[in-house]
């Protein structure tokens, strides 16, 4: 994680849309700012590979930015991986302020921090919608953690129309290369034997959440079923050497 470098590329895009305007897709400055932080200069961005454009390419692979919902890459890993490296950029919005602007003014409303926060396991559920990939020695993901702005505008009854998402900070970046590297993010005090619910309040996420993680970990064998406890499936890790598994 390089912060100057971050701010660097933050500032170099909010400087670029404020003279073509305010973009009206949800999260469209947030994916360019990544992709100017992980991608470079302008002649290493959309690269066509394998029947597909690529985000940007560097000397280490192919680069690709997914702001939500990874199972869309799926036909350009299928393309991408058989050639290079691929790695997967998927952000947490570790804190989220919402921005209510005035449709007419275009003047701020109010600035409030989100109740919803973000975690890793939030990316790690994410994960499951490419989990046929995750196995390949050619993929790694990483998860830049964030504090983000959301613009949005009063809409019709308590509906609100997102205008964009900013980046202010990244605070943390999480390096998956390998399945081992889920090991050490495992939350303390995982008994030898639990449920989705009991591994959904360890890791502070929905009972959804927790189900997409629990899936994502055994397709990884990382975690295995071993029984139930009244109508809900027991799991247990693999490998229970977790000292091990980090060294």
């Amino acid at each position: 994680m390089d912060k100057l470098r971050f701010a660097a590329a933050r500032k170099k895009l909010l400087d670029e849309h404020r003279r073509d305007g305010i973009g009206t897709l949800s999260e469209k400055t947030l994916h360019a700012v990544l992709k100017e932080y992980y991608g470079g200069g302008d002649e290493s961005k959309e690269i066509p590979i394998g029947g597909f454009v690529a985000d940007a390419v560097s000397e280490d692979g192919v680069i690709e930015i997914q702001t939500r919902a990874l199972y869309r890459l799926e036909r350009k890993l299928e393309a991408f991986l058989p050639l290079c490296r691929v790695t997967v950029v998927y952000p947490i919005e570790e804190r989220k302020y919402l921005m209510a602007i005035d449709p007419e003014s275009g003047e701020l409303i109010s600035r409030r921090l989100s109740p919803k926060k973000q975690n890793v396991w939030h990316g790690i559920a994410e994960l499951y919608g490419i989990r046929k990939y995750l196995k390949d020695e050619n993929i790694t993901v990483r998860f830049p953690v964030l504090t983000v702005e959301e613009t949005r505008i009063p809409a019709a009854g308590r509906r609100v129309k997102k205008l964009d998402k900013l980046p202010v900070d990244m605070t943390d970046e999480i390096v998956i290369s390998c399945p081992g590297d889920i090991m050490p993010l495992l939350p303390d005090g995982l008994p030898e034997s639990f449920t989705s619910a009991e591994f959904a309040k360890l890791c502070r996420v929905n009972k959804d959440t927790a189900g997409k993680c629990i899936r994502t970990l055994a397709v990884l064998d990382i975690i295995s079923e071993c029984g139930k406890r009244s109508r809900s499936k027991l799991w247990k890790l693999t490998n229970n050497d977790r000292t091990e598994e980090q060294e």
